[in-house]
């Protein structure tokens, strides 16, 4: 047990399973609050908290948006198309292994990072990111074969996937200095400034994605399926055109509403957010352990 002076705020930090064990029970009951993190002030500024699960310490908006995240995971067909998914991106990044040539030297970490996020990026929006292209057409010198409208394309990918990193990257500056450092320190209020400003640009991204997929849903013919995604399952949550077959959770009427766009924005940001360097981390892993013991290789 040691104690922590963060933001102005003191923490205590337990280490010790038999000191936590009664705070992590699932009852409702508990004696303990449902607080996974500081709250600070900075956090609020930096409009991280109350929205998605990950940054979320209201138990009641927790549990609402926790549902629609298990409604999108367990339906059969959205499984499937994920898993097609994942086959397609992983043939187009083999076929720019092959580009390469035998003798380039490939760096693993970066490209996984890239795949996972161009495939969580597929399964939570339903477009391609094309971030694997994008890391591609920066190793190779710049080919010809590119029309202007593609350049941009790949240009649009990189700012985004930089955008993205600088956002979860930037959050310390939030959560470790206070208000008036944040504002009046030259070097960290620059800094603050310039993340307030990134946090703007993907936040307006992500808002036209979510706008542009709201028109789409309202002009597809009623007897033609939608695809199936998170961001279509968010969207047509609780409306009648719902896509959403597999349902938990209790029937509180709190529940049965339809997702805000704020609420939606949250939830794609945890997806791609969460799922990216976790799953990037986890095919190096498996490769750096299958590559030192090659007698467990299928």
């Amino acid at each position: 047990m040691f104690e922590l002076s963060l933001a102005g705020q003191r923490t205590i930090f337990l280490c010790n399973t038999d000191l936590i064990e009664n705070m992590n029970i699932p009852s409702t009951k508990t004696r303990y609050p449902f607080r996974r993190y500081i709250v600070s002030e900075g956090v609020k500024e930096y409009g991280i908290d109350g929205t998605g699960i990950i940054n979320n310490i209201d138990p009641k908006s927790w549990k609402y948006n926790r549902q629609f995240f298990a409604q999108a995971m367990m339906t059969p067909s959205f499984n499937y198309q994920a898993v097609e998914w994942m086959n397609e991106l992983w043939s187009e990044m083999e076929s720019f292994w092959n580009k390469l040539g035998e003798n380039h030297e490939l760096d693993l970490i970066k490209w996984m990072h890239r795949f996972s996020n161009d495939m969580i990026f597929k399964i939570s929006i339903g477009k391609r990111n094309n971030s694997v292209a994008s890391y591609y057409h920066t190793l190779v010198p710049e080919s010809n074969d590119l029309d202007e409208k593609e350049k941009e394309k790949i240009k649009e990918s990189e700012d985004f996937i930089q955008s993205l990193e600088t956002l979860i990257r930037g959050a310390i500056y939030f959560f470790y200095f206070n208000r008036f450092m944040r504002h009046y320190v030259p070097f960290i209020r620059g800094k603050a400034i310039s993340l307030l400003k990134n946090r703007d640009y993907l936040y307006e991204k992500l808002y036209n994605i979510i706008k542009e997929r709201r028109t789409e849903i309202e002009n597809t013919p009623l007897n033609q399926p939608l695809r199936h995604d998170m961001l279509t399952s968010f969207i047509t949550a609780n409306t009648p055109r719902d896509i959403n077959i597999v349902r938990h959770g209790d029937v509180d009427a709190d529940l049965l509403r339809p997702i805000t766009d704020k609420e939606i924005l949250g939830n794609i940001l945890d997806a791609i957010g969460g799922g990216t360097d976790t799953v990037s981390n986890l095919f190096c892993f498996i490769v750096y352990h299958l590559g030192h013991h090659p007698e467990v290789k299928i």
